[in-house]
């Protein structure tokens, strides 16, 4: 038996393929770098982390986090031996990679049709050859929502060409239809689509015998009593044993969007989907425990990708950067006696938005370096070394969702200080937060080489909300000793994508680039 969700941990907007035996999986990743993130799994249920498709968004303006744009809804497609992956940024248009190795380098993200919100595409091969990339539109960037459209895509250049054309308007009966994967099966073609929203919505099915309609829809999945908001957009899979199951996220809060797996079974040329399979009754609802599916064959990628793109050299995967990033914002070095990292951050000014104080914003800083929430209840523990941190330089551990709390510490002309920050968004913004310093006390140290022991704890407090406390000790003896901890900073709402945590180091426009901090013995627990 397996329990959803199969993975707590924010993979929004899930695309899974199979090729032989192993299942891959695409995801968003917005504005953090290295982006699309690749997962693979031998039994849908327990996926890892390989590789990812981008190391940077190739525009210069996400030099600086665009918060909530960048990497909308990705799209895997397998064809005469290459991997693709289309994606839509909102604001670009729509755009391309691929490789023959999954495992290894991917090329360059290029834009294969210009347009102002299309969204959520996917590329589609038909059996005679043709080839089409459906999306839907983001009523934010094009005026109007709830259809979805198809573009001709020409195998040769790889390019999308001619003109856009809807296909199905669900303004009527799906509205909000969006996330559009595109499948061929027993003479159909069939449109999986999520409509109504990501928390109020359902999973549909639209049903042809052309690619291009028209469709017939039916609602195959809704949240009904189970509790799974939603549920969201996902993808079918067949196994090569000849079962099929439908994997989809949920808005889960300070969680994001997690992952969830359904059985389906096909009745009268219709999926039924979760407790629908069993009952026969059309919607479903999603399941919170069922049959595990069946394992054929041997997989052959069971671990990451020794040359796998990452935040810097040899790190942990689940590192990413807020914004486009290069080798010179810092390194790690493995504690070998410990079996721990430590990571060495340069200290830059790698912002849009600088405040008055000359410090910049974090919000807006491409330079802080965090992890993804995986689980309900953990904690973070590192020892900060700042004796390389120059005057007007500040490093510290984030929490960063909606809004973002930080425990820091900052060299000034007569010596360190411990400042502890919390942002506010007054504006209601994707792009501003206002910087708050809460509290600041100079730290009684006799030399710089003391370091500064930090500790972050996440606490559940509902299935969709968490607290952080953050804990500062330093010094051996009373006399240079300080010893802080923080109120519960509570959030529900994360910005587009789960709660982060993580660090940084920062400086004044005249100290960037000059001096470091280093985050020793980083140990995660739960």
């Amino acid at each position: 038996m397996y329990k959803n969700p199969i993975i707590l941990c924010d993979y929004s907007d899930p695309d899974v393929i199979r090729v032989g035996n192993n299942y891959f999986m695409v995801a968003s990743s917005f504005n953090f770098t290295p982006g699309l993130p690749v997962l693979t799994s031998r039994n849908l249920t327990d996926w890892k982390l390989i590789n990812y498709a981008a190391e940077n968004i190739p525009l210069d303006h996400y030099r600086y986090p665009q918060n909530a744009r960048g990497i909308w809804a990705p799209a895997f497609s397998y064809h005469n031996g290459i991997f693709y992956i289309v994606v839509g940024l909102p604001d670009e248009g729509i755009f391309l990679t691929q490789t023959e190795d999954i495992l290894g380098d991917w090329s360059p993200l290029r834009k294969i049709y210009d347009a102002k919100g299309f969204i959520d595409p996917f590329l589609f091969w038909d059996d005679d050859g043709k080839a089409y990339v459906f999306h839907a539109y983001a009523k934010s960037r094009c005026g109007f929502n709830s259809k979805i459209g198809v573009l001709d895509f020409n195998p040769e250049s790889k390019v999308c060409e001619g003109d856009d054309r809807f296909v199905f308007d669900g303004t009527v009966t799906q509205p909000t239809i969006e996330g559009p994967k595109v499948y061929k099966h027993n003479g159909f073609y069939y449109i999986f689509a999520p409509a109504g929203g990501v928390s109020e919505g359902w999973q549909a099915v639209l049903r042809s015998k052309n690619p291009e309609g028209p469709w017939e829809s039916k609602i195959v999945l809704y949240e009904g009593n189970s509790g799974i908001n939603g549920p969201h957009q996902g993808a079918w899979v067949e196994t090569a044993s000849g079962e099929n199951w439908f994997i989809h996220f949920q808005e889960r809060g300070i969680y994001g969007r997690i992952t969830h797996l359904e059985p389906v079974k096909w009745h009268d040329d219709w999926p039924l989907m979760g407790t629908s399979v069993k009952t026969l009754v059309n919607p479903g609802e999603p399941v919170l425990r069922f049959k595990s599916p069946k394992v054929n064959g041997i997989g052959t990628f069971n671990s990451a990708a020794k040359n796998a793109v990452r935040a810097f050299k040899n790190c942990n995967l689940e590192w990413q950067w807020s914004g486009n990033h290069s080798e010179r914002f810092g390194r790690i070095f493995k504690s070998f006696d410990k079996g721990t990292e430590n990571i060495c951050l340069t200290v830059l000014n790698e912002a849009s938005v600088v405040q008055k104080n000359g410090f910049p914003v974090l919000w807006n800083s491409s330079n802080v370096l965090t992890q993804k929430i995986q689980y309900e209840n953990f904690y973070l523990k590192t020892f900060l070394d700042v004796s390389d941190l120059p005057v007007g330089g500040r490093a510290g551990v984030i929490f960063l969702a909606d809004e973002y709390a930080s425990v820091a510490v900052e060299r000034t002309a007569f010596g360190f200080d411990f400042v502890y920050l919390k942002s506010k968004n007054e504006e209601l913004s994707d792009d501003v937060r206002v910087e708050n310093e809460v509290f600041r006390k100079e730290l009684p140290f006799e030399n710089d080489k003391q370091p500064v022991k930090i500790r972050m704890d996440f606490t559940s407090f509902s299935p969709y909300s968490g607290a952080v406390q953050f804990c500062v000790k330093t010094g051996a003896s009373f006399r240079n000793s300080f010893s802080w901890k923080s109120e519960y900073f509570s959030t529900e709402n994360a910005h587009w994508v789960g709660g982060r945590f993580g660090f940084y180091a920062v400086g004044k426009p005249e100290v960037s680039g000059k001096g470091s901090a280093v985050f020793k013995e980083i140990k995660i627990l739960h």
